[in-house]
């Protein structure tokens, strides 16, 4: 992939936790850093066997990204409606400040995407 893509900017977002808890994290980081690919950082529900720890990881100076993909307690068991319906509040994401600060001090630009996309949930707080 890395050749295929060669001079395109990457990002790379790990699906299972292991990747990004603590034991791992600088191999991780290491492996990007080496394919020249950025980390993508991910918010979803914690406390399941699956849910994607909180970090912010910098594989590459180009970019960074975080994707927002919402807090249902539906992951794993639900539809993918249910696992994507979720608003979040402003407690919620003021917990992600201190993270992308420190993304956009050690990268040129820090995109912040939102997946939490059924029933429009990114902006159902917006019409309240």
């Amino acid at each position: 992939m890395r050749e295929r893509a060669a001079g395109w900017p990457v990002a790379v977002e790990f699906r299972h936790p292991d990747w990004w808890r603590e034991d791992g994290r600088d191999r991780t980081t290491a492996l990007l850093t080496d394919l020249d690919m950025a980390a993508v950082a991910v918010d979803t529900v914690q406390g399941l066997p699956h849910s994607m720890p909180p970090v912010a990881p910098v594989s590459v100076a180009r970019h960074a990204v975080v994707r927002y993909h919402g807090r249902s307690t539906a992951w794993g068991t639900g539809s993918k409606e249910d696992r994507f319906r979720h608003a979040y509040s402003p407690a919620e994401l003021a917990e992600w400040l201190p993270r992308v600060r420190s993304m956009a001090e050690r990268a040129d630009e820090v995109h912040v995407l939102f997946n939490n996309c059924c029933a429009d949930a990114p902006y159902a707080r917006r019409s309240r």
